[in-house]
């Protein structure tokens, strides 16, 4: 009888070495960065004041608002680089524009720009000031108030 109970330890004790011996453990890693989500909102409207069809042209406004160009008129509305506030995290952020579709203003093309692709952001905000240019054909554009749009995308 002693035999058999020290033989069902035994191979009871076997059985639970090898089920042990068939187990395994790891550690996974999960990487992410915080950061502060991206915003941009528009605190000036871009002005180019008095702009002329009476020749073909072209007026550029600079970003401390300033206009040069043939097609540039004194007097009207004061020229005003368009601006943009971005907040977003302490790093560089990637700018880049598009313009929207000028057939909405016949016989004006409108391209918008920055001075640099690239802004530093320091204390989670930073001013982004775009210029532009506008190229007349005076044989298909009229007369009036007019206004196109265009895109600002910021990216990490």
């Amino acid at each position: 009888m002693k035999n058999n109970i020290l033989l069902s330890t035994l191979i009871a004790s076997t059985f639970f070495i090898s089920a042990q011996a068939d187990a395994a453990q790891a550690t996974g890693t999960a990487n992410f960065n915080l950061v502060y989500p991206i915003s941009v909102t528009e605190t000036a409207v871009m002005e180019f004041g008095d702009v002329s069809i009476l020749a073909d042209g072209n007026c550029s406004l600079g970003y401390a608002d300033d206009t040069s160009g043939t097609a540039c008129v004194a007097g009207g509305n004061a020229a005003s680089s368009g601006e943009f506030t971005i907040a977003a995290d302490n790093t560089t952020v990637n700018i880049s524009l598009s313009a929207a579709d000028s057939a909405s203003v016949p016989g004006v093309t409108f391209t918008p720009s920055v001075s640099s692709n690239t802004l530093t952001v320091t204390g989670n905000s930073a001013v982004l000031k775009v210029g532009g240019s506008l190229d007349i054909v005076a044989a298909s554009a009229t007369a009036g108030a007019k206004n196109l749009t265009y895109t600002v995308d910021v990216t990490y």
